[in-house]
């Protein structure tokens, strides 16, 4: 596709509405309120999308057909989950409201979605019981969490229109939403595995962090739709026409730039998430069923993560987006190789398991490259995306904040269930539900106070010591290069396909700024 092309010839408007309801420059207390909401937000949709299935691993014993139902259940609702999202972003779209237009479902989205986080990890069931109760719990949290994730988001754009005031906002809020996850992170390995753990088993632990973060959730969110200040909205924004479902689809048709960069989002997303649950698993098979070392295995790369974050809005001062995407695919295949080949390489002396041997340092090293290659990426395509709002408003007229960044969610969400796919097709062929099965059994009984942590301790380790090098040496194999494969190829894409660099940016802002100066002229 020729750059002619790629940024054809204006269209007729959809619909003819003012630029939503905020000051052109960033104030210090919109950048504030707005970031640290989503600490609240970050800790609750780890704790649920990132951990669930660790939960059901080492918590449920279930059968091979019943993991298989669970493995459907998550897979069905993460699809609903993202084909709900620009449906909901049509609704937002079109709420009117004294209170505007986001921090209704804000709030809304906030306390529903905290009590489903809270019940999904306090219910104590098992068998087809469980996955009844999975399906049921699955789908009101799609439709919750979607009700706050896409108000939430389409205000940033709405908050921050100039380039430089974007990247600040883009890169605070991704900063407090890492340090939520992170803290969520932290809290669950260490708190649900080895001797940290919270009241003796990791059923109890769970439901007491699912507690915490379900609270973290409403607080912090409270705190954006109390703290952020928007300008009242213009009378033509209240009594335009509303969008109808035709009308979102047209959008995002028309808006090649969102096609391309929804693709890409899509395979970082499988990518991403094909590394977090089975460095867990593999961590706990060949170095001991602790927490502590899922935590520390992932602590340097987020350090590294949260150091990019903070510095990204000089980086993208100094460097373009195309040289940073760059140095970050080279960090991502560094880290991934180095993992491989140390995990290959290195021995683990059987004396040394469950505590920090040389070869888990050296792993723990090598993913630091991922720490940084893959937070780079996610900022710069969180910044591409938000870029096709100028773009659909230099092309058509309108901005549509909220339907063009219910992609975002829409993308996440779909590439969540896509490799919700390809890690129950690892972990079953692989073998891993054996042996976490007798896991679960055991952490049931220590629940039930049925054994002592002593107990529990030594029957959970002679599980570990039985685990075959085969099934550790593929969980090694499909969490280095699945993710690999799959991110160096979303950015062969967006290096070849997306044509929103600074310098196209800067041309469309000035373009629709004397636009808006001639209109107002007449």
């Amino acid at each position: 596709m020729d750059e002619n092309n790629a940024f054809g010839t204006s269209e007729p408007s959809i619909e003819t509405q003012a630029p939503l309801l905020s000051a052109d420059t960033l104030s210090r207390r919109n950048l504030w309120s707005f970031a640290l909401g989503t600490v609240g937000r970050d800790m609750a949709y780890s704790m649920f999308n990132s951990f669930i299935l660790t939960y059901i691993l080492f918590t449920k014993s279930l059968t091979a057909p019943q993991f298989g139902a669970v493995s459907a259940i998550i897979i069905a609702c993460r699809v609903f989950d993202a084909l709900n999202d620009p449906i909901m972003g049509t609704i937002v779209e079109n709420t009117r409201s004294r209170f505007g237009k986001f921090k209704p479902w804000i709030l809304i989205g906030a306390i529903t979605c905290a009590v489903v986080v809270f019940a999904t990890f306090s219910v104590p069931v098992t068998g087809w019981t469980f996955v009844v109760f999975l399906g049921f719990i699955y789908f009101l949290f799609s439709i919750t969490y979607t009700m706050n994730d896409i108000s939430y988001y389409s205000m940033l754009p709405a908050l921050a229109k100039g380039q430089h005031d974007r990247n600040k906002l883009t890169s605070l809020t991704n900063l407090c939403g890492s340090a939520g996850g992170a803290a969520i992170g932290f809290l669950v390995p260490t708190l649900t595995a080895g001797d940290l753990t919270l009241f003796g088993s990791a059923p109890k632990a769970y439901m007491t962090v699912a507690l915490f973060a379900a609270l973290m959730f409403i607080a912090f969110q409270v705190l954006t739709v109390v703290g952020v200040k928007e300008k009242a909205a213009p009378v033509q924004s209240m009594t335009s026409a509303k969008l109808t479902l035709k009308d979102m689809v047209k959008i995002i048709k028309n808006n090649d730039q969102l096609l391309w960069i929804a693709l890409i989002s899509l395979i970082y997303n499988v990518g991403s998430n094909v590394f977090v649950t089975l460095p867990t698993t593999y961590i706990y098979f060949e170095f001991g069923y602790n927490g502590l070392l899922t935590t520390f295995f992932g602590i340097f790369s987020a350090v590294v993560s949260t150091s990019v974050t903070i510095f990204f809005p000089l980086l993208a001062k100094r460097f373009s987006r195309k040289k940073m995407m760059a140095s970050a695919i080279i960090g991502v295949i560094i880290g991934y190789s180095l993992i491989l080949l140390f995990g290959l390489v290195l021995p683990q002396p059987a004396a040394t398991a469950g505590t920090f041997s040389l070869k888990f340092v050296m792993l723990m090293i090598a993913n630091v490259f991922n720490g940084y290659g893959q937070c780079i990426l996610y900022l710069s395509m969180t910044l591409a995306l938000v870029n096709t709002i100028e773009y659909n408003e230099w092309k058509t007229g309108s901005r549509n904040e909220s339907v063009i960044f219910s992609i975002r969610p829409f993308m996440a969400k779909l590439g969540s269930a896509l490799s919700q796919l390809v890690i129950t097709l690892v972990l079953l062929i692989v073998g891993v539900t054996v042996y976490t099965n007798k896991i679960s059994d055991i952490e049931t009984d220590a629940s039930k106070n049925l054994i002592t942590g002593t107990v529990k301790t030594e029957k959970i380790s002679e599980v570990i010591a039985g685990v075959p090098d085969g099934v550790k040496i593929g969980l090694l194999i499909c969490m280095t290069l699945i993710p690999l494969i799959l991110l160096a190829s979303a950015y062969t894409i967006y290096r070849t396909k997306y044509k929103i660099d600074e310098k196209k940016f800067d041309e469309m802002v000035a373009e629709i700024k004397a636009r808006e100066a001639a209109k107002d002229s007449d």
